[in-house]
């Protein structure tokens, strides 16, 4: 199973040709040191949490500078549910012919209780912290990033689904589906959020972003699932569909800058 998510996990960013896992060291966190990773798909797989830690810079051939992702540590929360602290460093050069492409994505991903049908979830309690520091101009986001199928374990055919909760997002990155206008607005989290949809014509997936009317300050916290039912009830897949993908990251485009970051996110049956 955890090889099935790791190649679900190679495949969820939205891009182009995408590397294979490299340089994976699976250990626990009583082992595993702090590490930086700053390879194409470098990454950790904390066997003791549900968690990967990864930098998948897909776009390293159009990316002059540097994308590297640190593990810092886990801890347990006074609710009982572990949090990991992780960073995103990023030191890359603008460039006007590329500067809306995305050069990689950085983040913390599940490997515990995939390619589960919805309803069959109890519950995805999540939290995602969050500091940046940029010196330089930056475009990038703070994000939720999941992927639903008909069938367990797809994340590939173009019968999957991407679903990103964005949090904070600045520079003008825009989601697909933008020049459509929303699909519809829907309340969760204590907001407000508008719904767009389009597909990604490198992978052929229909990707629905959720973006908030009022950004979220380095802070977030809710049911992932309560998300997920949300599309639901506008009608965007039913409930019988597997739950194949699901991580929290930050998706950067240009800029020198650093994000510290914790989050605890979880599948619950």
């Amino acid at each position: 199973m955890l090889k099935n998510a790791l190649l679900s996990l190679a495949l969820v960013a939205p891009a182009f040709a995408l590397p294979a896992p490299q340089g994976i060291t699976i250990s626990d966190t009583i082992k595993q040191k702090p590490i930086q990773m700053c390879g194409v798909a470098q990454n950790v797989v904390l066997t003791d949490t549900p968690w990967i830690v990864y930098n998948m810079h897909y776009n390293k051939a159009l990316t002059k500078g540097s994308m590297c992702t640190g593990y810092e540590s886990v801890s347990t929360g006074a609710n009982g549910l572990k949090k990991i602290k992780w960073n995103a460093v990023t030191d890359i050069e603008y460039v006007k012919a590329t500067d809306n492409v995305p050069k990689g994505y950085t983040f913390v991903g599940l490997t515990q209780n995939l390619s589960t049908k919805l309803s069959a979830i109890k519950s995805i309690p999540a939290s995602y912290t969050w500091t940046r520091t940029n010196t330089t101009a930056y475009k990038g986001n703070i994000a939720l990033d999941f992927m639903i199928a008909p069938t367990a374990g797809d994340s590939t055919s173009s019968k999957a689904q991407e679903l990103m909760l964005w949090l904070e997002y600045t520079g003008g990155q825009l989601p697909i589906g933008w020049v459509a206008g929303p699909k519809a607005t829907i309340s969760l989290y204590g907001t407000t959020w508008k719904l767009y949809q389009g597909v990604n014509t490198d992978t052929g997936i229909t990707v629905s972003s959720l973006l908030p009317d009022v950004m979220f300050k380095g802070a977030w916290e809710g049911d992932v699932k309560e998300w997920l039912m949300a599309l639901v009830k506008v009608g965007v897949f039913g409930q019988d569909v597997y739950v194949n993908v699901g991580n929290a990251g930050t998706e950067p485009f240009y800029g020198k800058a650093r994000v510290e970051a914790e989050v605890a996110l979880e599948i619950k049956l």
